[in-house]
């Protein structure tokens, strides 16, 4: 309360916030958004919505109607706050607000009467969070247990948005293993303390600096059945602890892979694409687009968003004369050239990578989530 028995900003917004959810849920449930709505959640949850906790799914719907972007790159957020001139400009700057949605497992430090003290595990940094609900809520979360959760913010402070799920003090194990997950899961939750991502770039640059002085450059092709071998010695050769590399990875590969190019690119970090050699002598040889295989690679190179851009962006480079030629077959763009419509076709069928290509490529945990990790591999 502010002299005179005033509320404060914070507190005024916090009421209203009950009053503004309800409204937008309400514009997110016109049929203008089914379409999309059905496509977001098939892609999480598949045909049939199965899930066991309900709160997955409300944090879901509070996921798209704040954060997901419509074909036009608006959400639904900034559609409600157009469709509603009337709001102040108050109001309005604290809904735009709800599109940085910070989520994580929050440890409960403390407690000053409507604001709950916790500190991210995600992210390390502290958070002062508040309620639009009843206050006792807070009362189920005491200094030493965990809340699993989405923020938003509200001026300095943030609001509790979504489902809330509790983890007590002795539950601290599984409220470590939800924050490992959304760490991987999502590592820009991480990059949220500058701290992390100075850290982060540090390491990056030291595994580049150790991946070129291992192989001689920083892209090397390799046969299926040589990757676990020369990753394991670039790894043993990183760590100084030859024999404590984990294995590599080979569960996403196709049985037909025959190669597998690996890139640590200065900026974009480690990546591995399969049958890189099959893109390779495509763009050396642009007739090779005839044949299925070579036109088939560089396609999933281009129109498969968990493939970055790095592999196009070299090759192309490596063989400007030729790059033409080969995206035109990939495309069936005749008219198609990569100096005039590259980098735009890149952004299509990348722009996760592009919204987030200013982050480094490692995440670097927390050493509680690290140790709670190691923990976990020696059971």
């Amino acid at each position: 309360m502010t002299k005179g028995g005033r509320m404060s900003s914070i507190d005024e917004l916090v009421q209203r916030s009950v009053t503004l959810k309800r409204e937008l849920l309400d514009y997110a449930r016109k049929p203008r958004f089914d379409r999309a709505f059905r496509q977001e959640i098939r892609a999480r949850f598949g045909r049939v919505v199965v899930v066991e906790d309900e709160g997955e799914l409300s944090n879901f719907f509070d996921w798209f109607i704040q954060q997901h972007r419509l074909h036009d790159g608006r959400t639904v957020v900034d559609l409600f706050v157009e469709a509603h001139p009337e709001l102040p400009d108050t109001e309005r700057e604290f809904l735009l607000g709800w599109r940085d949605v910070r989520e994580g497992v929050f440890e409960v430090t403390g407690r000053d009467g409507p604001v709950l003290h916790t500190v991210n595990v995600v992210d390390d940094l502290p958070y002062r969070i508040r309620t639009n609900t009843d206050g006792p809520i807070f009362d189920r979360m005491p200094p030493g247990s965990y809340i699993g959760s989405r923020i938003v913010p509200v001026h300095s402070d943030w609001l509790l948005s979504g489902t809330t799920a509790l983890y007590s003090a002795q539950g601290q194990a599984g409220a470590y293993s939800t924050a490992v997950r959304l760490a991987a899961e999502q590592p820009a939750l991480v990059f949220h303390n500058p701290q992390r991502v100075a850290h982060a770039w540090d390491l990056q640059r030291a595994q580049h600096a150790a991946f070129v002085a291992h192989f001689g450059s920083d892209e090397v092709t390799l046969g299926v059945d040589e990757l676990d071998k020369a990753m394991r010695g670039y790894w043993d050769t990183y760590s100084g602890e030859p024999g404590t590399a984990p294995p590599t990875d080979l569960d996403w590969l196709d049985d037909a892979v025959e190669t597998i190019g690996v890139i640590y690119d200065q900026q974009t970090g480690l990546g591995m694409y399969a049958d890189y050699d099959l893109a390779q002598q495509a763009f050396a040889d642009p007739d090779l687009m005839r044949r299925p295989r070579h036109k088939e690679i560089v396609k999933a190179y281009l129109h498969d968003d968990t493939v970055d851009p790095v592999p196009l962006q070299r090759l192309s480079a490596r063989h400007p004369d030729n790059a033409d030629r080969v995206l035109r077959a990939a495309t069936g763009k005749p008219a198609f050239t990569w100096h005039e419509h590259g980098e735009q076709l890149l952004r299509k069928y990348k722009a996760d990578w592009y919204a987030s290509s200013h982050l480094p490529r490692l995440t670097v945990l927390s050493d509680r989530l690290a140790a709670h990790i190691r923990a976990g591999l020696r059971e």
